[in-house]
């Protein structure tokens, strides 16, 4: 429980880094409801999950934020009573928030919300006292959540509406792994402690910078639990060691692309192969995977917001798992073919400032969307600097 709860902490300082110098821009309060979806048969029996929560966001002017039409960031606190506490318990989650706001007039703005961060439940998954909870295999879990959403302004407070999406997963590292997935309906109201009028901003040349090509090392260690998605294993996690190469094309100033050849050995893959007896464990080649890997990222200023896919070059135990062991159809042969990764990136300098820019990377790979392992990873990008 603590590594995870520690990795989510610490990127959501760091994700907030720099604005705890800005002043803060306004509290947000509300309440939250939505049915869980049931997307396996033999999930426990649940009522509407309900709750509230509160967002404090901060203020301050940046380049990055007018690209991203002043966007707003801060960090969001939230309860969840999850439609069955003597099962699913209840759960509290603490995310980082970015809101994308459209005018239609003075009082009354458009807004999409993205969450990121992780949930604590009170009771997960336990082979002697739970063993109905196949939702949360584990106490504390990745939560994401998306919303769109119309304010009402008026003097320094706002209501607002918002349609939410909300997924939580522990990316496949303790087994059962079902995951939580909600749509929501959100009511809140804010107090502003200051208003920005964008009406009255004033137009000036907006930060650009060149486009540019750049290359890419990256690696990092990855970890799961091996077994089925719902099933528990009770069993041991498994390391992943990877390591990529690649080229990456800046051209905009908050678009990054890149193709890059990543491999990687699992000591999960090692295990079906010793069991299945499919090839020697110690054979480390069969036990190893080659992808070819198309990435997208989103830049704001020391943070990258990563979205990849590609395929599978050399996969052979994943091979022998979908022909042998699953059901051949067509989401396990497209998950045969086709990895991705969903991941978010800091760097310790921005890439436009200097020559080589490290970071740190968080991300969960998976195959055709269904979480793999997560990982942990390190890097370099080595382009040209501005000017």
């Amino acid at each position: 429980m603590y590594s995870r709860l520690t990795v989510i902490i610490v990127l959501l300082l760091l994700m907030n880094k720099g604005q705890a110098q800005s002043n803060f821009s306004g509290v947000e309060v509300g309440g939250l409801a939505g049915q869980m979806l049931d997307i396996y048969p033999n999930m426990p029996q649940h009522d509407l999950q309900r709750g509230g929560f509160m967002s404090l966001r901060c203020g301050g002017k940046s380049p990055y934020r007018e690209l991203y039409n002043n966007v707003e960031s801060g960090i969001q606190a939230s309860f969840h009573d999850l439609g069955n506490p003597s099962v699913l318990g209840y759960g509290i989650g603490i995310q980082y928030q970015a809101t994308f706001n459209q005018y239609i007039t003075r009082r009354i703005r458009s807004f999409q919300r993205f969450n990121v961060g992780g949930i604590y439940v009170t009771k997960p998954y336990d082979y002697l006292n739970n063993q109905s909870n196949n939702v949360f295999g584990s106490d504390v879990s990745a939560l994401l959540s998306v919303s769109a959403g119309v304010r009402y302004k008026f003097r320094q407070n706002a209501i607002a509406l918002q349609a939410s999406y909300w997924h939580s997963s522990n990316a496949h590292t303790v087994l059962p792994n079902v995951g939580m997935n909600v749509p929501m309906v959100m009511l809140s109201i804010e107090k502003f402690f200051h208003i920005e009028d964008i009406y009255i901003m004033e137009e000036k040349e907006p930060f650009s910078i060149d486009s540019r090509f750049g290359l890419m090392l990256y690696g990092a260690m990855g970890f799961n639990e091996a077994g089925g998605t719902v099933r528990p294993t009770n069993g041991n996690t498994y390391r992943k060691q990877l390591a990529g190469i690649g080229a990456t094309y800046r051209f905009r100033t908050i678009h990054r692309v890149s193709l890059s050849l990543e491999g990687y050995h699992d000591d999960a893959y090692a295990l079906w192969n010793n069991s299945m007896e499919w090839a020697n464990s110690k054979d480390n080649l069969a036990s190893s995977a080659l992808m070819l890997i198309l990435g997208h990222e989103f830049i704001f200023g020391h943070f990258g917001w990563i979205v990849n896919a590609g395929v599978n070059l050399y996969n052979p135990t994943l091979d022998r798992i979908v022909n042998e062991v699953e059901q051949r159809n067509f989401s396990s042969l497209s998950k045969r073919y086709v990895p991705g990764r969903f991941a978010v990136r800091y760097y310790f300098n921005k890439s436009e400032k200097h020559l080589g820019a490290a970071f740190v990377q968080l991300g969960v790979k998976s195959n055709l969307g269904q979480a793999d392992f997560m990982e942990i990873g390190i890097g370099c990008l080595i382009s040209k600097k501005q000017g």
